[in-house]
C-alpha cells in the first residue's frame, strides 16, 4: 500500500524508488516464507472451541468457508505491452515539461518496438506468469516489504486510531482491554476455523489469504526479512507489554474434552491488574523493545548479539510465537483532557505511528508482530499493523468485529462460561533479560534513532464536517474519485504544479493478489485544478472539469484493481531484466521513470463503516505527505502526514487547504447539479 526508500543526506527518509535487485538466495528464502499454503500447517485449530458470539454473529461465521472460492480465483494477468506503455505515457505527461515529454515518448516507444528489450522481458514475464500462481506475489513480498531496510516504524507500519475512550478509573481501563484482547483472539480463532465469509466485491470473489494474521512475526536478516509463522499448538499466549517490560499471558488452555478454549475474562483482566502492579515502577534501564524500532539491517546486528545468551533466546522465542502484543500505555502528561478533536486524534495518530518517543511509549512496543493493539490510560487507543503480512482493509477487520461485538451487541464476555478447568489457568510470566554492554549501547543508539524519526514526524487528524460521501453520491460521482481530486487541488494551491501520486488499489480479485498504484494525477486532474484557480473559468466549465476528472480516476481505479495498471506491470520487466542478468533498458534510467515514483502524493482509502475508527501511515518521500481517509455518509476523516524538517511541507496547512477545496468542489458541483435540474 505504500512504502519503499533510500537515503537522503545525513538523515534517511523514504522515497519510492526502490527496486531491489534479488538474488537467488533472496528469492528461495522469499519463496519459503510466503504462499506456499493458504491453511496453517497445523492441525491443531481442528480442536479449537468455536468462540462464543452473540447469536447474530454467529449465524455469519461458519467453519470451513473461507476459502471456498480460492481454487477458482484467476491468476493475476500480464497486461499487454502495448496497452502499459500507452497509459504510462497518459499518466507521466501531467508531471514533465514539452521537451521532457517528447524525449520520454521516444525512449518508450524504443523500448516497445518489435523485437526490443521490452518484447523480449514481457515474453520472459509472461512465461513466469505460466509458472506462478501470482507472478507478483513473490517478489513484492521481497521489494515491498522483506527487503525494506528503513526501520518498519513510521516508514513502514500502518496505524488504526480510535476516538477517545473515557476511562473512569483504573478498573474500566483494563476492563476495555481485556474485552479487546479477548475480541481479538475470538477473530484469531475464526480465522483459523476458516470461519469468515469470503469478500465479494462487484459479485466477484477475493482471495482471502491477507487474513492468516495469526501469529506471524517478522524476523530481521542481514539483507532480506523473513516471516516466522506460529502453528496454534505452538502459539497459546499474547504478549502484553506496559513501561517497557514483557509479559508471557496464556489465553487458550486445553479443557477435559481436549479442545482449545479461552480462558475466562475475569482471568484475563486479573493478569493485565498484576502486570499494571508489578510494571508500574520505573522501565527496564535498558528496554530491549526499542531494538525493533532499528533500521533492519543495524536489528538484525543487534539480535544476533543478543541471542548469544540463552535466556535471551529464550526471551525472543515467546515474543515471536505470540497471537499478537497488548501494548498497555502510560499516560501522556500532554494530553489535555478538554482538548479539542483534532489534537486529541492527531496524538492518538502519533502514538500509533511511533510511541511519542522513547520518554513516553515507544519503547513499549515490538513493532515485529503483526499486531499491536494499544490501549492508554488517557484514552489513545488503536492499533498496528506490520504490513508484510496484510494490507489495509483484511488488517482492520478485526476492529469492526471488536466494535460490533461490545458497542452493537453490548455483549459481556465476563459472563460467558468457560470450559477451561480453573486450576490449570497460569499467572502471567514476566520475560528477563541478560544485557551485555554491546547489547545497552545498542539499546541507546536505537533509542536516539528513533526519537530523531518522532520529532521528524508531523501528524494532522482531521474530521471534515460539512458533508460526507453522501453529497458525492447525490450528484452520481465517485466518493473517492471526489476526495482525489480535492487532494490535487489542495496540493496545486500549495505548490501551483501537480505532482506524481500513488493510490493504494486493491488487486484481491486474483488469487494472492495485494495491490497496484491508482495514478491519480491525470491530465484531466490537471486540467481541473487549473481551472479552479483561473478566475475567469465559468462555474461550469469547472464543474465540466471536474466530472471529467472524476471519471478519469474512476477508469483509472477499474484498470488497476483488474490487474490492468501501469505500476505493479513494469515492476515486474523490470525484475525480470535483473533476474536474467540483462544491463538495465534505458527506458529505466529515463527521468519521467524516476519522477512518476516520487510519490510527493501517497495517499489510501480505507471505509470503514464505524465513525470511531481512522487510519494513517507515514509520508513516504521527504518532500511530500502520507493521506489517509475515511469517508462516511456526512463525514470524512483525513490523517496527513509529512517530514518537519523540510522547509516545504506542513500538515496543518495542507489539511486546510484540503478542507477548502471540498468545499469549493461541493459548491461548483451543487451549481452545476441545480442548472441541470431546471433544463
Amino acid at each position: 500500500m505504500f512504502f519503499v526508500s533510500t537515503v537522503a543526506g545525513s538523515f534517511p527518509r523514504l522515497f519510492l524508488r526502490r527496486t531491489l535487485v534479488m538474488t537467488s538466495q533472496a528469492t528461495a528464502a522469499v519463496l519459503q516464507s510466503s504462499h506456499s499454503s493458504d491453511r496453517h500447517a497445523s492441525s491443531d485449530h481442528h480442536r479449537l472451541q468455536f468462540p462464543s458470539l452473540p447469536p447474530e454473529m454467529n449465524r455469519r461465521f461458519k467453519p470451513g468457508q473461507m476459502f471456498k472460492y480460492q481454487d477458482a480465483l484467476m491468476k493475476l494477468p500480464v497486461p499487454p505491452l502495448k496497452q502499459t506503455l500507452s497509459k504510462y505515457l497518459l499518466s507521466v505527461q501531467p508531471l514533465l515539461t514539452r521537451e521532457e515529454y517528447e524525449r520520454t515518448r521516444e525512449v518508450t516507444e524504443q523500448f516497445g518496438r518489435p523485437g526490443g528489450e521490452g518484447q523480449l522481458l514481457q515474453l520472459k514475464l509472461m512465461e513466469r506468469a505460466r509458472s506462478h500462481d501470482n507472478w507478483l506475489a513473490d517478489w513484492w513480498l521481497h521489494v515491498a516489504y522483506l527487503g525494506f531496510r528503513l526501520p518498519v516504524a513510521i516508514h513502514s507500519s500502518p496505524a488504526i486510531g480510535y476516538d477517545k475512550q473515557h476511562f473512569k478509573d483504573t478498573n474500566a481501563f483494563l476492563k476495555f482491554a481485556t474485552e479487546k484482547a479477548i475480541g481479538i483472539a475470538k477473530w484469531n480463532i475464526l480465522i483459523l476455523l476458516e470461519a469468515l465469509p469470503p469478500d465479494v466485491y462487484r459479485k466477484k470473489p477475493m482471495c482471502m489469504s491477507q487474513f492468516s494474521l495469526y501469529s506471524h512475526c517478522r524476523i530481521p536478516g542481514p539483507s532480506s526479512d523473513t516471516q516466522r509463522r506460529t502453528p496454534i499448538g505452538d502459539s497459546r499466549h499474547i504478549i502484553v507489554m506496559r513501561n517497557g517490560h514483557f509479559f508471557k499471558l496464556d489465553v487458550l488452555y486445553e479443557t477435559p474434552s481436549g479442545e482449545l478454549a479461552l480462558a475466562p475474562a475475569k482471568h484475563i483482566m486479573g493478569q493485565l491488574s498484576a502486570i499494571l502492579e508489578e510494571a508500574s515502577s520505573a522501565p527496564p534501564l535498558h528496554p530491549v523493545g526499542a531494538l525493533s524500532s532499528e533500521h533492519r539491517d543495524t536489528w538484525y546486528r543487534a539480535r544476533e548479539r543478543l541471542r548469544e545468551d540463552a535466556r535471551n533466546r529464550s526471551s525472543l522465542d515467546v515474543i515471536e510465537r505470540a497471537q499478537f502484543c497488548l501494548c498497555l500505555d502510560k499516560p501522556h502528561p500532554l494530553v489535555d483532557g478538554g482538548a479539542d478533536q483534532t489534537s486529541f486524534l492527531s496524538f492518538v495518530a502519533r502514538r500509533m505511528l511511533h510511541g511519542n518517543g522513547s520518554e513516553f511509549n515507544s519503547t513499549n512496543r515490538w513493532w515485529d508482530l503483526s499486531t499491536q493493539m494499544v490501549v492508554g490510560e488517557d484514552g489513545g487507543c488503536g492499533s498496528i499493523l506490520e504490513h508484510s503480512s496484510s494490507d489495509g482493509p483484511a488488517a482492520i477487520s478485526v476492529h469492526p468485529f471488536v466494535l460490533e461485538l461490545y458497542t452493537k451487541h453490548k455483549y459481556d464476555v465476563f459472563g460467558e462460561q468457560s470450559p477451561v478447568d480453573p486450576a490449570l489457568l497460569r499467572p502471567a510470566e514476566k520475560l528477563e533479560w541478560n544485557i551485555s554492554p554491546q547489547t545497552a549501547q545498542d539499546i541507546e543508539t536505537a533509542k536516539e534513532n528513533h526519537d530523531r524519526y518522532v520529532n521528524d514526524t508531523d501528524v494532522t487528524t482531521f474530521v471534515f464536517k460539512d458533508f460526507g460521501k453522501n453529497f458525492a453520491k447525490s450528484v452520481k460521482v465517485s466518493p473517492d474519485g471526489f476526495i482525489q481530486n480535492a487532494i490535487q487541488l489542495a496540493y496545486y494551491k500549495l505548490y501551483n504544479h501537480p505532482t506524481a501520486t500513488y493510490e493504494s488499489g486493491g488487486t484481491r480479485w486474483f488469487k494472492y493478489g495485494r495491490t497496484d498504484t491508482i495514478r491519480s494525477a491525470t491530465n484531466a486532474a490537471l486540467a481541473f485544478v487549473k481551472a479552479m484557480q483561473d478566475s475567469n473559468v465559468s462555474s461550469a466549465q469547472k464543474a465540466k472539469c471536474l466530472l471529467e476528472a472524476i471519471n478519469a480516476h474512476s477508469q483509472y481505479t477499474n484498470d488497476a484493481i483488474s490487474g490492468n495498471a501501469v505500476d505493479r506491470h513494469l515492476l515486474g520487466l523490470k525484475l525480470i531484466a535483473n533476474e536474467s542478468g540483462m544491463e538495465t533498458p534505458a527506458f529505466f534510467e529515463d527521468k519521467a521513470f524516476t519522477k512518476s515514483l516520487h510519490f510527493c502524493l501517497s495517499t489510501s482509502q480505507v471505509p470503514v463503516s464505524d465513525h470511531t475508527i481512522f487510519l494513517c501511515f507515514g509520508a513516504v518521500v521527504e518532500d511530500g505527505y502520507g493521506v489517509c481517509y475515511n469517508p462516511h455518509e456526512k463525514e470524512v476523516y483525513f490523517t496527513v502526514s509529512c517530514c518537519r524538517q523540510h522547509p516545504s511541507t506542513d500538515s496543518l496547512l495542507f489539511c486546510s487547504k484540503l478542507a477548502e477545496s471540498m468545499n469549493e468542489m461541493r459548491d461548483v458541483l451543487a451549481a452545476h447539479a441545480t442548472v441541470s435540474s431546471k433544463l
